[in-house]
Parts: structure tokens; C-alpha cells; sequence
């Protein structure tokens, strides 16, 4: 749902609210709650009043979806963002799984038919058990954000309000610049459009993405009273990093996988130490393992080492 427009030099600035974007952020909250404080409230009711059943297939398929990032990704795919959430769930249905595939592509996840079709009902029915009543509400508050965010970019400039959309963003005379994982730069000369999406629920995330000299943000709407609480899965990552012999570990996976036998050799320690230590740094998120007969072997995960100095920025800045 186009909200409106403001210009600045060659830039266009385009407030969108979609419906399925929110939907698609509420998911992705409830793959990984313990990072999202300000929706800790909205988690707990939900976890009462939600079938355990598909609180577990929304975690699952959160592993094919990077968190069900990868999905939000079709928002910006004419028309999803414009249609309410049962017509885009019907149009994805009809999407080609060429097209649907394409998506997930630039991510580097295998999927299949199987996979999109039980997505595609996770949706349906989180949709009709939860998510239609509180889009009942979501949606207009969200149009009133979006629209007094518009009346501020035509007042104060388009490129002075994103500075302010999040405490990351950092605009010069010739780049807009994201600091995540990452520095991210672009040039604005060679954007033609910024679109400016809202959500309650994607707190603390710098939230951006990029098409043909297109620009995607998404303003950070908070709901809730912010909780003096640091994330668990922070704390669970400072924890595994905070040993001798975890960071040796991590060393000995930079380039080969391992397994708790080879890893005990290597180190002088016994298996049954190297399997505690092993726990607590798949427990935070920083290997991959996988089973080859009777042994399981561990490496490294890449991304998350890379994104070690995001998350705890992440938290301080916010």
C-alpha cells in the first residue's frame, strides 16, 4: 500500500506499508525471541495462547529461511507489498518455483517444491490462528507512522530523515552508509528511489536491502517499554567466547571440520571436555556440524563469526 512520495534533487523517497512485510518480521520473531526485547511482552501472550505445534515448524523452516528473512524478500516484488495478506499468500502460491527459487538463490539455500509448499501453509495458517487479528490493528497504526514520516521528509528533506531511521545509518555529501556486519556504501547518485517501509517488530535490526538503483529501509517502530535485559543469545556468544579453550577450538575449525576425537587429540584434552566446550559453541550459534557414520564433524560458522562485533554493537547502540 503506496502511503506517498517526496522528492529531493533526482531521489525519490516512497513510503510503503505492506501488510505481508509485518507478517513476515512477527515470524522472524518468533524464530529467534530471545533477541528481540521489545516484543518480549507480545512473545510471552503468544506462547500461551499459540499451538506449540506450529511454534516449532515456524523454528524449523527458520533454518531454509534465514530466519524468514529470505521471504520478506518477496515484499519487494511487485504486487506482494501492495496486497493484503491472504490475496500475496494466494499469488505466492501461484508463483512459478522457478521464480520462487530465484529468491533464495543470491543466499546460497537449496530449496524445493516440497519446501515452498509447507512454508506457503505455515503462513496460511499462522495467518488465520494469530496474525489476522493483529494486523486488524497494526495496519492503521502503521499507516499513521508511515504518514507522519512522510510529512517530516517533505518538511526537513528526504535524506536528512533516513539519517534518522536508525542509529547506523550514517549519510555524507555522496554515500549513505550502513555499518552491520559490515560497511555497506552506496552511491546516492546512483539510486533513483528509497523505499521506506515501517515494523513493530524488527527491533534492533538495521534492516536494508537493494534492487535496481533501489534503496529498501525499514523504520524501527516501537510498542513496547524497552526491557533493561541484555539478549540471551548475546550472552550465550560472550560466554562461548570467553574461554582458552573454546577460541583454540574455533581456531583449529578456521579452515577444516573436525571431530571431538580429532579435536581431543590435537588439543591434549579428553573427549568428554571437547564435547562440553563443543556444546556451548554450537549452543551460540558459531559451528556447523554435520554426521558421517558414526562420527559427527564440526566447522566454523562463517557468518556468524562475521557478525560477532554486529551483535554486540547492535545491542550497546541501541
Amino acid at each position: 500500500m503506496n502511503i506517498g512520495f517526496c522528492y529531493e534533487k533526482n531521489l525519490k523517497g516512497e513510503f510503503i506499508f505492506s501488510p505481508l512485510f509485518e507478517m513476515l518480521a512477527s515470524l522472524h520473531v518468533i524464530s529467534k525471541p530471545e533477541h528481540h526485547l521489545d516484543r518480549m511482552k507480545w512473545m510471552s501472550i503468544l506462547a500461551e495462547e499459540m499451538p506449540g505445534k506450529l511454534i516449532e515448524e515456524i523454528r524449523l523452516f527458520s533454518t531454509y529461511t534465514n530466519e524468514w528473512l529470505i521471504i520478506m524478500d518477496f515484499t519487494a516484488i511487485s504486487p506482494y507489498s501492495e496486497l493484503s495478506i491472504p490475496d500475496a499468500l494466494m499469488e505466492l502460491e501461484k508463483m512459478s518455483f522457478f521464480r520462487w527459487n530465484k529468491v533464495f538463490q543470491p543466499y546460497n539455500v537449496n530449496t524445493d517444491k516440497v519446501a515452498k509448499s509447507h512454508i506457503l501453509r505455515i503462513m496460511k495458517e499462522y495467518y488465520d490462528i494469530v496474525f489476522r487479528h493483529e494486523i486488524n490493528f497494526l495496519q492503521p497504526f502503521l499507516i499513521r507512522v508511515l504518514t507522519k514520516e512522510l510529512n517530516a521528509c517533505r518538511k526537513d528533506g528526504l535524506l536528512n530523515r533516513v539519517n534518522k531511521i536508525h542509529e547506523r545509518i550514517e549519510i555524507n555529501e555522496n554515500e549513505i552508509i550502513f555499518h552491520k556486519n559490515k560497511v555497506y556504501r552506496f552511491e546516492i547518485s546512483q539510486l533513483n528511489k528509497i523505499v521506506i517501509r515501517a515494523s513493530t517488530f524488527i527491533s534492533p535490526h538495521l534492516l536494508m536491502g537493494e534492487g535496481d538503483k533501489i534503496l529498501y529501509l525499514t523504520k524501527l517502530v516501537e510498542v513496547e517499554e524497552k526491557k533493561d535485559t541484555v539478549p540471551s543469545d548475546l550472552v550465550n556468544l560472550l560466554k562461548a567466547l570467553g574461554d582458552e579453550t573454546r577460541l583454540k577450538i574455533l581456531h583449529e575449525l578456521r579452515k577444516d571440520c573436525a571431530s571431538t576425537q580429532s579435536l581431543a587429540i590435537k588439543l591434549k584434552l579428553t573427549e568428554a571436555g571437547i564435547s562440553k566446550h563443543l556444546k556451548l559453541l554450537d549452543k551460540a550459534g558459531l559451528l556447523d556440524k554435520k554426521r558421517q557414520g558414526n562420527y559427527v564433524y564440526y566447522s566454523m560458522n562463517r557468518d556468524a563469526i562475521d557478525y560477532i562485533p554486529y551483535k554486540l554493537y547492535e545491542y550497546i547502540m541501541r
